[in-house]
């Protein structure tokens, strides 16, 4: 990694981020190209995986609810996307319980973060 990359890596870390930069590096065991291709995959992806949870939430399908909170959970875990991630997990535990009441008000929970998201990708190129 060049002196520019920690810097960088280093300055977002500090920073209350909704990405944890040095967890992220870590999970991809300091690889800071793969880093960079999981966020630019992620950016590309999300759109069709959040538009999978609000309709499983608009459907009232728990099931589906329930597997699609669950793969996006994991693409967010990976990113160490912490506060998204914990969304996606509530979103997958109301799926598994059959219970919808409060998934609309938490979706758009989920919406908000992923926008905080794509924002902190956009500015944080390494």
């Amino acid at each position: 990694m060049s002196m520019t990359s920690e810097k960088v890596v280093a300055e977002k870390a500090e920073q209350s981020s909704p990405i944890d930069m040095t967890e992220a590096l870590k999970i991809m065991d300091g690889d800071n190209e793969l880093l960079q291709e999981c966020l630019d995959d992620f950016v590309r992806d999300y759109p069709e995986l959040l538009a999978n949870i609000r309709d499983a939430i608009n459907a009232g399908d728990a099931d589906s609810l329930d597997k699609s909170a669950h793969r996006f959970k994991g693409t967010l875990k990976y990113l160490a996307a912490g506060d998204a991630a914990d969304i996606a997990y509530e979103l997958e535990t109301m799926g598994k319980e059959g219970n919808l009441t409060r998934a609309g008000d938490r979706f758009e929970d989920l919406d908000k973060e992923c926008r905080k998201l794509i924002k902190f990708i956009g500015i944080s190129i390494l």
